[in-house]
Formats: C-alpha cells, sequence, structure tokens
C-alpha cells in the first residue's frame, strides 16, 4: 500500500545480528594481536536497512541486509566463519510497515556486499528492482573483481562479495552513478569510498530530527569515527577510509548532524527501529 506523507521521515529495518571478526572492524592493539594469531577475534555486528518516506519520491530503500536464504544460499565457510545468530525476513518487516516489495520506488545500494546487497532477489521484476541505483565504481569492483575464479561460489573469499547475490539476477537492473548526488533538497547519496572502491553514505534532512547520515561502512562504528579515525582491516583502498570519515565529519559538523554507525552493536541499541519513525 502506498503510503503519501507531507514531510520526510525514516526508519531503521533491523535485518540480522551476526559475528564477523574484529580486525576486519578496527585497529587491534599489541595484545589482541597476539590472541588474533592464535585464534581469531569475534566481534558481534548489527545488519540493517532504511526506509525513507519521502512527499516527492516516495517509499526509499537503503541497503537491503543480509539475505533471508542465507541458510541454503551461503558458501559454507561463510556460514561458519560468520554466523547468524538471529536474521528477520524483509518481505514482513516492509508488511508490518503497510508495504510489499512493489512498493518501493526507489533502491538504494551502499556497496553490493553480502550484509548490504543479500536481499536483492526480492526485488526482481518490481519498479525498484529495474534501477537499482549503484556507484559505478563499485559495480565495476564488484562484477569484474569479486569471485572471478570461483562462478560456483563453493568458497567464500574474504572481500564480502557473494556474487550470486547481485549478478544475473532477472528481472535486476542497475542505474550507476558516479560520485556525490542530490535526490532531492533533502535526501543526497555521498560517495565514501575507502571501504570499497564505490561505498555511498545518504543524508536525510527531517524537520524534526534534523541532519542525519548513514554512511555504511564508511564508518562501522565509534571506534573508526574517532577522532582520529581508524582504519579496519577490512578495507579496499585504505589511503581513501580516513579521507572518507573526514568528509563524513565535515558534513556532520557543518549540519550539526547525527551519524548513524553501520556496525556499532552499542550505539544500534539506542536506535529506534521499525515500525517506529524519525521525523
Amino acid at each position: 500500500m502506498k503510503t503519501k506523507v507531507d514531510k520526510t521521515r525514516f526508519t531503521i529495518i533491523h535485518c540480522a545480528d551476526f559475528d564477523a571478526y574484529k580486525d576486519e572492524h578496527v585497529t587491534l592493539d599489541g595484545k589482541e594481536q597476539a590472541l588474533n594469531e592464535q585464534s581469531r577475534i569475534t566481534w558481534p555486528l548489527n545488519c540493517y536497512c532504511v526506509l525513507v518516506q519521502h512527499p516527492v519520491l516516495g517509499n526509499v530503500l537503503f541497503d537491503t541486509g543480509i539475505d533471508s536464504r542465507w541458510q541454503t544460499r551461503w558458501p559454507r565457510n561463510l556460514a561458519e566463519g560468520y554466523p547468524v545468530a538471529r536474521s528477520f525476513d524483509l518481505k514482513e518487516k516492509l508488511l508490518e510497515l503497510g508495504l510489499h516489495v512493489d512498493d518501493i520506488d526507489y533502491l538504494i545500494i551502499s556497496h553490493l556486499h553480502f550484509d548490504h546487497a543479500g536481499n536483492l532477489w526480492m526485488f526482481r521484476g518490481t519498479k525498484a528492482g529495474a534501477g537499482v541505483i549503484v556507484q559505478e565504481e563499485e559495480a565495476r569492483h564488484a562484477f569484474l573483481c569479486a569471485n572471478r575464479y570461483d562462478c560456483a561460489e563453493v568458497t567464500y573469499h574474504g572481500d564480502g562479495y557473494v556474487r550470486h547475490e547481485f549478478n544475473g539476477l532477472d528481472g535486476i537492473a542497475f542505474e550507476l552513478v558516479r560520485g556525490d548526488v542530490k535526490l532531492a533538497e533533502d535526501l543526497e547519496l555521498v560517495l565514501l569510498p575507502g571501504h570499497t572502491p564505490g561505498t555511498m553514505g545518504l543524508v536525510i534532512r527531517t524537520e524534526h530530527t534534523g541532519t542525519v547520515m548513514f554512511p555504511s561502512d564508511a564508518v562501522y562504528n565509534h571506534f573508526n569515527y574517532g577522532p582520529p579515525a581508524m582504519k579496519p582491516g577490512m578495507c579496499a583502498r585504505p589511503e581513501e577510509f580516513v579521507d572518507s570519515i573526514e568528509k563524513v565529519r565535515q558534513i556532520m559538523e557543518k549540519e550539526n548532524g547525527t551519524l548513524f554507525y553501520s556496525h556499532d552493536v552499542e550505539a544500534f541499541g539506542s536506535y529506534k527501529k521499525s515500525p517506529e519513525w524519525y521525523d
């Protein structure tokens, strides 16, 4: 069911909780490095997407979370190495808001890693699926560089991409963008390379909450943000990662904004989740 709103609002849709490795997300200290060499230190993560309801653009979905079929679709070593504690079906979460996948007008993918693009398949044959917005540099990297030599994807190769989750999906096409993109005066995409070549964040400006940014994995957590900025271990372009954090910081300081980290369990506990809204 289409929902017409007079003012922009957004909600955070909780998709999953899973474990990853701490050295992928922060810089380990000396003691942790020694322990990590013996057995990699695990790190609990949350996973979510963001639904924006806009008076002109309609329903805008930022990311899709972990594949709700991960138990049968993930490479075995991914499921074992990144165990999912719990997951929520995105279609059911949308239904709680009175929406179906066909009601989504725009679908934006911050980057094509498995915990952000996993449910693209749900949008095959839909309006949003006909023009999934992704950065051109991200698409180039994901389609041309990820899992080139393991087409059956028997093994996860540790780069964040599960190729079949975005490649070869009938009814899915991509609209490639370059750099920062103003979708509306109160809704912008911001290119934040580093984590991947084409990671991008979402800036939303609302009447009561003010300016907020979802930087995706350009800023995993408050440790990365600092200051000073802390590089993670999982980073395609380390030299650009810190620059992107400073770009985020400039926007937040200029507009007195609020930053929503992508994988910060402590911060995530304080966020309102759907069906509650920020406006």
